[in-house]
């Protein structure tokens, strides 16, 4: 069974981009030619993901206006609209009623090139209610380690460095999650609050946190630096 709803979160205002995005929103800033956002659909496209909700938020409109309802990338597009920045976990819940049972999360600020079906049958296979995808950058990227595993290659934490040696930390989360609809009633209804700061410790304990390990790096766009390694990549 393919998932082929990917749900993005493209509502962040992309301070660490500025002046590009004063008025642009981050996910829209150009590289090798078109908006960082079609790199991503073109991606997920070609990853047999042919529906999109797309979270927005800060100057939402720009990303309205140039991506329609998909029909020139062969995709469906939808769009969330918050009034006010959420964060993460706000915005998914207050997308909830448009969300399939079953769907890809990401970030709209990092490129991923994996095998999205494959990572899909591993979240079907382990019968959690997250996969998220994690990567050994070691070498390749200067984001932290925020998840650990442990001997048994099991998530026994991720972001949470207050009560862990933050030196323990083994992977990245590399900004690809596959998610049941159902966890998004764990949100609440504080906001601004962080998908991360909401769900993670609690499907730790239940484990209910699987993992999918990228075998190729992935890429974000959250510094002027970072913009320029995936344009290197992408050309």
């Amino acid at each position: 069974m393919n998932i082929n709803q990917g749900v993005i979160l493209v509502g962040g205002r992309g301070e660490r981009l500025r002046p590009l995005t004063d008025k642009l929103p981050k996910p829209m800033v150009e590289v090798a030619g078109i908006p960082f956002l079609e790199h991503v659909v073109i991606l997920l496209e070609r990853n047999g993901i042919k529906r999109f909700l797309f979270l927005v938020g800060y100057l939402g409109d720009k990303i309205k206006s140039y991506f329609r309802d998909g029909s020139k990338w062969g995709v469906e597009i939808d769009y969330s609209f918050e009034e006010k920045p959420l964060g993460t976990g706000g915005a998914l819940n207050l997308a909830k009623e448009k969300l399939d049972k079953t769907f890809f999360l990401l970030f709209g600020d990092s490129y991923l090139p994996i095998d999205y079906q494959r990572m899909a049958s591993i979240f079907i296979n382990n019968k959690k209610k997250v996969v998220l995808a994690v990567y050994d950058n070691a070498f390749d990227t200067d984001v932290p380690y925020n998840v650990m595993l442990d001997k048994r290659m099991k998530i026994i934490a991720a972001y949470n460095k207050e009560k862990n040696n933050p030196l323990a930390f083994n992977y990245c989360d590399a900004g690809v999650l596959v998610v049941s609809r159902n966890v998004v009633e764990l949100i609440g209804e504080k906001t601004p609050i962080s998908f991360e700061e909401a769900i993670y410790s609690r499907i730790i304990a239940e484990k209910e946190l699987g993992y999918y390990i990228a075998e190729c790096r992935f890429y974000d766009i959250g510094t002027i630096e970072r913009l320029k390694t995936f344009e290197q990549y992408i050309i």
